[in-house]
């Protein structure tokens, strides 16, 4: 097993690097197995500014989409014990959009990838990686977060031992294969999500499935109890 991850991450802008860092996360402890899975490349005070500006008078709309098509990422993990590295990332982001509450960039690269068993919650699992930029109106963004993790069909993050087995498979078995075009990340993305909506929806009929048999199985022991007290 794996002592360590080591991630080597690159974020470009029109082809430009406006940041890149090498960061390594131990993968022994019982913390690291236990807690869920998340790859932080900046502390929380820390940001990087960058050339980025959004000229005065564009719409919202219009700079979101320039970033869409100007923002690229490269997120390699590397496994120096097996001397196995992928790249987890999509070319283009899957997502780009104002955070509700900062008003920050949120740019997600989200790459798919086999899990777990069958059916299981976790059997496709996604590699989210994701860079915040924030910054003065009229003044260059600033790059505050950049982060990854790792998260099954239902939203829920994997745990380091999870995460680090499904990460090692996929290295393992070469399922990351680079895209053909810049926007085939974005379809795969798009299609696990339908997966997603059909699986939540499956679940939420079950439940409504079961919660109509408990009222019947209730109402019929309420009705049978009193009609053996009422005609006894």
């Amino acid at each position: 097993m794996a002592e360590c991850l080591i991630s080597a991450v690159d974020v470009h802008y029109e082809g430009e690097a406006i940041f890149s860092k090498v960061h390594e996360t131990e993968t022994v402890s019982g913390w690291f197995e236990c807690s869920p899975f998340r790859v932080d490349l900046l502390d929380l005070k820390e940001s990087v500014p960058t050339r980025i500006q959004k000229p005065g008078g564009t719409p919202d709309e219009a700079w979101l989409r320039h970033l869409e098509e100007s923002l690229s990422l490269s997120w390699i993990v590397v496994d120096p014990a097996r001397k196995r590295a992928a790249n987890f990332s999509t070319r283009r982001p899957v997502s780009v959009q104002r955070h509700w509450l900062t008003g920050d960039v949120q740019v997600q690269y989200v790459t798919v990838v086999a899990g777990g068993p069958p059916g299981s919650a976790a059997e496709h699992v996604q590699c989210t990686a994701t860079v915040t930029c924030g910054g003065k109106e009229g003044g260059g963004l600033h790059v505050r977060e950049v982060s990854f993790q790792v998260e099954d069909m239902e939203g829920k993050s994997l745990s380091g031992k999870d995460s680090l087995a499904i990460l090692g498979e996929a290295m393992e078995s070469g399922e990351r294969k680079k895209a053909k075009r810049a926007s085939e990340g974005k379809e795969r993305f798009e299609e696990y999500e339908a997966r997603k909506r059909e699986r939540r929806e499956r679940k939420q009929r079950a439940e409504r499935a079961l919660d109509l048999l408990c009222i019947v199985v209730g109402v019929t022991a309420f009705v049978g109890f009193w009609s053996f007290i009422l005609f006894r």
